[in-house]
């Protein structure tokens, strides 16, 4: 076994280190601050999804570029208000955190997902035509309606309603395209709900 040399008489005692260890902690403590609050800059506490202004981040950063598409969709958790009211705010919570995590199992590597809301999510698909942003979009609406939210031992049906708008047809620029999806959300929950409608040009 190696015990390394002797210690001298002028060699470092354990004591010494005393100072630099108490110095330690709180510079580790501060950092970690750091670190948290620059997460909770960017994140949504309660899904761990990007939040409104980290997405919108983003979108500036991966937004549409002109030569490749792209799809915007928008996502409504449908009677979130009734949920809450009938269940109470841990369940309303409860249903956010578990549209979320269906959210991200529902979309692809590379996908960028956020809370934008109370019940209002957001799902940008870079290099992806309509065709195909249409096809996510069933996805995620079927995933979340055969996967309800247990609670307190029961069962709870969820659905969503989706509006979705693709780059560059119809849309002309990152503006137009989220007023594009927010104009198709709301003609989907007008229509009846659980279901996906695509843009309009002229929105």
């Amino acid at each position: 076994m190696l015990l390394g040399p002797p210690l001298g008489p002028d060699a470092p005692l354990l004591d010494d280190l005393g100072p630099l260890l108490t110095d330690l902690g709180p510079r580790l403590a501060a950092a970690r601050a750091v670190h948290d609050a620059e997460r909770r800059a960017v994140v949504d506490p309660l899904t761990g999804l990007r939040n409104r202004r980290e997405f919108e981040r983003a979108l500036t950063v991966y937004g549409p570029k002109s030569s490749e598409p792209a799809t915007l969709i928008y996502i409504d958790l449908d009677h979130f208000k009734r949920l809450n009211d009938t269940l109470g705010h841990p369940a309303g919570d409860a249903a956010l955190a578990h549209v979320a995590r269906l959210l991200e199992t529902a979309v692809r590597d590379g996908d960028l997902v956020a809370r934008i809301g109370g019940e209002e999510f957001a799902v940008w698909l870079p290099r992806t035509p309509l065709r195909e942003g249409l096809e996510v979009a069933e996805r995620i609406r079927r995933s979340i309606a055969e996967k309800p939210l247990t609670w307190s031992g029961s069962a709870y049906a969820l659905t969503t309603s989706c509006g979705i708008a693709s780059y560059p047809d119809p849309i002309g620029d990152l503006l137009n395209l989220t007023a594009a999806a927010d104009a198709a959300l709301y003609r989907a929950k007008q229509a009846g709900r659980n279901r996906v409608e695509k843009a309009h040009s002229g929105h």
